[in-house]
């Protein structure tokens, strides 16, 4: 019977806060660059999580050679809960602590935006805010964007052979089968993709209406499909087609799976052209686009084609990829529009990306799985496969997708009771509570994307807070911690 290896669990935890601590100091050197005030809050923040993480990781010191033995799913599970709960609480320090949010409950919540992606906010003056804060929002984003934990396996031999658990709790999914072992490099290719193409978008946006602070947080947010934005129109702001384009193709390229991407960039193999997810994320793409360009045309609702393609194909790459950006408020269009755009954000970007929701990986398995139901009712003795790029899918695999679908739905019907109950409407409920699980960020109503949720309870910022981390961390990895059994030796 093997104890449970609470030194592994904190040792991570203090790394992670060690290495949180110096990513606060980009922030601090954009607040010495424009002699804000608000930068000796940022170093007062950094030096807290920096001392904290090193006295976790001093206290278990004596044992942190075998730290890494003797690793269940328990250990990895709570440790990367913990890790994300940690990053967003001491994430909160540079917003408590230069008063830029005095409210714990509302900096709590916008860290935890930060790193899950989400594009919801708290905030009713963005522009008042120093810029300084400013990046480190959009630096939560992009952080929670690859993953810390990914990040950390990428360059940390230290996790050694618990890196496939790792990866596991943070990316459940279909593509996790075909990873086999190569867990390491995988992590290697995605970190160098997602920074290669950070940099690559910060040019582009720079060499538009944006000046280089602008365009290197947008950037950041962007390609993490996060959304936060420095101004309180979003981009609507910059009134820039240029902008608009670079943005959309930012959010697309983070919607799709990063490891297709390194494979074209540094093999020259368009086996992203073959990858059936990645033709079902195109095509869905296009047909809403097509579809609700030409519907808002023959209602009139818009007239110029140009314009409205560019507003509608933004506004649906930013659904589909779950990033929180707007150009308009597509609620103005009628009810049937909004419908769409939650349809948009259930079944999202890429297995392998930045976005959230559950994957369009799982919608092509389901797909086929009841195309096979109607098959096997005619041909009850035949068998048949489920087959992703040529590969099969095990029934294992299915299984868990099934309950990862029906936990999902299940999730977001409850979540939207109970917020029913706080005081929200019918439609803001459902819009906030699917929202919320799928990272997205906009919700309906006084919470659509003219709104911010300055105004809920609480309660309400705590249990959306938790919606938040469920649906980044793909809803096994935490709710096995609340599972009697999961604890069993």
């Amino acid at each position: 019977m093997r104890r449970f290896n609470y030194q592994f669990v904190l040792n991570t935890i203090g790394l992670l806060l060690v290495i949180e601590a110096i990513f606060m100091l980009f922030s601090a050197f954009v607040g010495e660059y424009y002699n804000e005030t608000a930068v000796k809050s940022i170093y007062l923040s950094a030096l807290i999580t920096f001392s904290t993480g090193m006295v976790i990781t001093f206290l278990v010191r004596k044992r942190r050679r075998t730290a890494g033995n003797n690793i269940t799913k328990r250990e990895v599970f709570l440790t990367v809960t913990l890790s994300w709960l940690m990053m967003a609480l001491f994430g909160t320090l540079p917003y408590l602590i230069s008063g830029a949010i005095p409210s714990f409950t509302n900096a709590f919540f916008e860290s935890m935006c930060g790193f899950t992606t989400t594009g919801s906010s708290t905030l009713v003056n963005i522009e008042a805010f120093p810029k300084s804060l400013h990046f480190w929002r959009s630096f939560t984003q992009w952080i929670g964007g690859i993953g810390i934990i990914i990040f950390v396996l990428s360059f940390m031999p230290i996790f050694g052979g618990t890196s496939t658990q790792f990866y596991e709790a943070e990316a459940t999914g279909i593509a996790e089968d075909q990873f086999n072992t190569r867990i390491s490099e995988i992590t290697k290719q995605m970190a160098f993709t997602y920074l290669g193409l950070t940099i690559i978008g910060f040019f582009f946006l720079w060499a538009g209406p944006m000046d280089a602070f602008d365009a290197a947080c947008h950037t950041l947010t962007a390609i993490s499909t996060g959304g936060f934005s420095t101004k309180q129109a979003s981009i609507a702001f910059f009134n820039s087609p240029y902008t608009e384009y670079v943005i959309t193709m930012l959010m697309f390229l983070g919607g799709t799976n990063f490891l297709l991407i390194s494979t074209l960039v540094t093999r020259f193999k368009a086996t992203i052209l073959r990858d059936e997810e990645f033709k079902w994320y195109f095509l869905i793409i296009a047909l809403f686009t097509v579809g609700i360009t030409v519907a808002l045309l023959v209602s009139r609702q818009m007239n110029d084609i140009e314009q409205t393609f560019r507003i509608v194909l933004f506004q649906v790459v930013a659904a589909v990829t779950t990033t929180g950006f707007a150009t308009t408020d597509f609620q103005l269009w009628g009810s049937s529009y909004w419908l769409l755009f939650l349809t948009m954000i259930l079944f999202c970007g890429s297995e392998g990306s930045t976005s959230g929701g559950m994957k369009i990986s799982r919608l092509i398995a389901l797909s086929k799985n009841s195309l096979l139901v109607f098959k096997r009712q005619v041909h009850p003795n035949a068998l048949y496969v489920v087959k992703i790029n040529r590969k099969v899918i095990t029934v294992e695999t299915l299984s868990r997708l099934f309950a990862f679908v029906f936990l999902y739905v299940t999730i977001t019907v409850i979540s939207a009771v109970v917020l029913g109950l706080t005081g929200m409407n019918f439609e803001e409920s459902i819009g906030v509570s699917l929202s919320s699980i799928s990272n997205y960020g906009f919700g309906l109503g006084s919470y659509g994307p003219s709104g911010t949720f300055e105004s809920a309870t609480p309660f309400m910022k705590y249990y959306l807070s938790f919606l938040m981390l469920v649906g980044r961390l793909e809803i096994f990895t935490v709710l096995s911690l609340f599972i009697p059994g999961f604890w069993k030796r």
